[in-house]
């Protein structure tokens, strides 16, 4: 039971974190207002949500379980056209399976249901139908890497697929001209929980100055 209740917290803060990026990218990126400009929210949300929060309901309807779901919405709100990558994609498989068992500790009382069973893979989850879900100690570290996994593979990937669309126009290679709306990107995808590894600010835009660069020749 105490595995269960941990495995629901770290699928509620991955969500959180989808939920908390995306509604900050719309506030600050044209490319996602523009995607977010001819989708509804509630009349509920209109008079009752300030216009920073405004996002949040626009992100309702989006559930960040499955594959698709997480998909569907960088591509509906980011406006991600091309293809994702694998190793994003293999992420996103995999943390569809956990939220397939936090779907069973919520819904099924712990145990696992066909329709679970048969997105886990029937063949080899069939034995373990409407059996009670118990994790070992590894396998519960085990889902909370993949949970951590999904997030620092998309922040990733969002980092370099929103930054390398601004117009050209944007960027004067000059530090302290291009500071002011690096810094907005920056502070939205940098690491907050440790600041171990973390590339500083302006080391970062000195990166990115030198991949635009190297694709501009």
């Amino acid at each position: 039971m105490q595995a269960q209740l941990v495995l629901l917290g770290v699928v509620a803060a991955v969500e959180s974190f989808f939920r908390t990026l995306l509604r900050r990218l719309i506030t600050i990126d044209q490319e996602c207002q523009k995607c977010a400009e001819d989708q509804a929210v509630t009349y509920g949300a209109a008079i009752h949500l300030s216009k920073e929060m405004m996002p949040e309901a626009l992100l309702e309807r989006f559930t960040f379980v499955s594959k698709k779901s997480l998909e569907d919405a960088l591509r509906k709100i980011v406006g991600v056209k091309e293809n994702f990558p694998p190793d994003l994609v293999a992420t996103f498989e995999d943390y569809a399976a956990v939220c397939q068992l936090r779907h069973c500790a919520v819904h099924r009382f712990g145990k696992l249901g066909v329709n679970n069973a048969i997105i886990l893979g029937l063949t080899s989850h069939k034995s373990n139908l409407e059996k009670p879900l118990v994790f070992t100690y590894s396998e519960l570290q085990n889902a909370i890497a993949i949970s951590t996994s999904v997030v620092k593979t998309t922040n990733n990937f969002l980092f370099n697929e929103v930054l390398s669309r601004l117009p050209a126009a944007t960027w004067s290679s000059n530090w302290g001209k291009d500071k002011r709306v690096f810094l907005q990107y920056y502070q939205l995808f940098a690491e907050t929980s440790s600041t171990a590894g973390i590339v500083p600010a302006r080391d970062a835009y000195a990166l990115f100055q030198q991949e635009l660069s190297r694709h501009s020749t």
